[in-house]
């Protein structure tokens, strides 16, 4: 390796931490805020020079400022410290396979309104006229805010440089170039990113306060597909351009159903939301017209419904069977599932903690935390954060008004 390529590496680890640093002082003063300096070293457990450093960044950037001074105890009186919601804004939107969801929020991650609408299969113009409703609403009712990008999660193979979905099997798209139709429409950055990864961040924004300092976390999204997000030192871990996230396509049966993917007996023909509703109304017909979602299967198990806590289980059984061989593998801290079949989550844990079993996942060395996801739509909060934490990135780049 070359003495300039070492040395360019170096410095991207150095932003990398200090990025990662900074995210997770915002998520502790937006959770705690108003809150003092000397509590801030008292909560992360570092150095009161290292905070002082990262606390004097962020307040030169505009991303905090002090409010009022805490009362004297006898020496120099503590400064508050606030998120400045007013920095910036953001969209964040959320493509799923039934229907697209587009949010607006301030700096704080706080939602400040939400639409929701079909997706439609003719992927350019459905994005182009969905541009277009999104740019309108935030000239008619935010006239005076700074938005500094928007973040989209959509399902499937990215790349993530161009911002194009290369293959979306459950949405029937190939080669739509998202980013490129959405800058056109909103004059805005526009980050896309693959739905896992966006579930995997909204932990991190919008979880207990723990989570953010947590060195490893495995998101394992259930919806239409099956996918995951890993967070490694507080940055979405993502493995080649085209990201990580195809392990719905992992084949666990080779005797099972044919997947989207054209593979046979794939997690996600087994244990996604469609597969989970078939198998129940394959094997109980006469609930055909009261049962359209796992959210029904779901609400029907929580009421003491035996056939539907069965195929739950069931669903719960290949998940866990899978879950196992990537917790064998990475080895994350915390491992966080996501999607409707947590609407049973007294039902569903205890399955998945069963097939978590191994000799090699020790509790209390190497058994990761299990815990069920923090939001009710985990892409969409996830498409916040991606399009907040552009402005860290790019904090050169005035905002667009």
């Amino acid at each position: 390796m070359s003495r300039k390529l070492a040395s360019e590496l170096q410095v991207l680890r150095v932003e990398d931490v200090r990025d990662t640093n900074e995210t997770r002082f915002l998520h502790l003063i937006r959770d705690q805020q108003p809150i003092s300096q000397t509590e801030v070293v008292r909560r992360t457990g570092l150095r009161p020079g290292t905070v002082s450093v990262v606390i004097n960044r962020l307040l030169k950037a505009g991303f905090l400022y002090e409010a009022e001074q805490a009362p004297s105890k006898g020496g120099r009186r503590a400064v508050y410290l606030q998120v400045n919601a007013e920095k910036a804004y953001a969209v964040g939107l959320s493509i799923g396979v039934c229907e697209s969801v587009y949010v607006v929020s301030d700096f704080n991650g706080r939602i400040l309104s939400q639409r929701t609408l079909r997706t439609s299969r003719t992927a350019e113009p459905f994005l182009r006229q969905l541009g277009r409703e999104i740019a309108e609403h935030v000239r008619s009712n935010y006239g005076k805010a700074r938005f500094s990008a928007a973040g989209v999660s959509v399902p499937g193979l990215l790349d993530r440089v161009e911002g194009t979905v290369i293959f979306s099997p459950n949405l029937g798209w190939s080669n739509v170039p998202v980013r490129h139709l959405f800058e056109q429409e909103l004059n805005l950055p526009v980050i896309v990113e693959n739905d896992s990864n966006a579930a995997a961040l909204s932990e991190l924004w919008y979880g207990p306060l723990e989570m953010s300092s947590t060195q490893s976390l495995l998101f394992v999204l259930v919806i239409e597909g099956i996918g995951t997000g890993f967070i490694l030192n507080g940055e979405l871990h993502i493995g080649s351009s085209v990201g990580s996230a195809g392990f719905g396509h992992m084949s666990i049966d080779s005797g099972g159903p044919k997947c989207s993917c054209g593979s046979t007996g794939c997690l996600e023909a087994l244990a996604s939301d469609p597969a989970t509703v078939s198998r129940f109304l394959r094997n109980h017909p006469e609930y055909s017209a009261s049962v359209h979602s796992v959210h029904d299967i779901a609400g029907l198990a929580m009421s003491g419904n035996q056939e539907a806590r069965q195929q739950l289980e069931k669903t719960a059984t290949y998940l866990g069977i899978a879950i196992r061989g990537l917790a064998h593998g990475l080895s994350p801290e915390v491992i966080v599932v996501g999607g409707q079949i947590t609407e049973a989550w007294p039902l569903v844990e205890p399955v998945l903690r069963r097939e978590l079993q191994s000799g090699y996942l020790i509790e209390g060395l190497s058994l990761p935390q299990l815990r069920r996801a923090t939001v009710e739509r985990p892409p969409l909060f996830g498409a916040v954060p991606i399009a907040l934490r552009s402005i860290l990135k790019n904090r050169k780049k005035p905002a667009v008004t």
